[in-house]
C-alpha cells in the first residue's frame, strides 16, 4: 500500500502546484506512475471527496482540490456561462 499512498500524495502534490487540470494532464505530470494506477487513483479520491471534478462536455472532466475553489477561475467562470 505505500505505492498508493506514495502515489495519491503525488496527487494532491501536482493539484495544488497547478490548481485545475485534466487527468490526461495529471498523469503526464506523474509520469513515474502507469497512468492506469493514476486513473484508479483519481477515480477513489474523488469518490472519497478529496479532489473534486467537473464534465466538460466535449472537453475531458477537469480536476481539482476542493480548497483551490475553481469558480473563482475565468476558464471554468466562461464554461459555466456557456451552459
Amino acid at each position: 500500500m505505500g505505492s498508493t499512498n506514495s502515489l495519491e500524495s503525488a496527487i494532491h502534490r501536482e493539484l495544488a502546484r497547478v490548481g485545475i487540470c485534466t487527468l490526461a494532464e495529471l498523469a503526464d505530470l506523474l509520469p513515474d506512475y502507469p497512468r492506469a494506477d493514476v486513473q484508479a487513483a483519481v477515480a477513489r479520491l474523488t469518490q472519497e471527496g478529496a479532489i473534486a471534478h467537473r464534465n466538460t462536455d466535449p472537453l475531458p472532466p477537469l480536476l481539482w482540490l476542493p480548497q483551490c475553489r475553481p469558480g473563482r477561475s475565468p476558464m471554468l467562470e466562461a464554461m459555466n456561462s456557456a451552459a
